[in-house]
């Protein structure tokens, strides 16, 4: 009889942990999407950086670009 009921009970035992865990779970996580997040402060150097960046980018793109223009000769047609 007791196996029975342990049998009938543990899935209901097991479905009541996993919705308290999914409450919990949803809980916390509307407790950090409220808190408001850090901004990070940048390095001093971080706009030169970010320049130097966007020129070596720019270059390989220019550099890029002339390539296609003219056809790369190294390619067989």
């Amino acid at each position: 009889m007791f196996a029975v009921l342990c049998i009938v009970a543990t899935p209901f035992v097991f479905a009541g942990w996993l919705i308290h865990r999914i409450l919990e779970h949803r809980s916390r996580m509307q407790a950090l999407a409220a808190r408001p997040m850090p901004a990070l402060p940048l390095p001093h150097d971080a706009e030169r950086r970010l320049a130097n960046l966007e020129a070596i980018v720019a270059s390989l793109d220019f550099d890029l670009a002339a390539k296609l223009r003219e056809g790369d000769p190294g390619r067989a047609a």
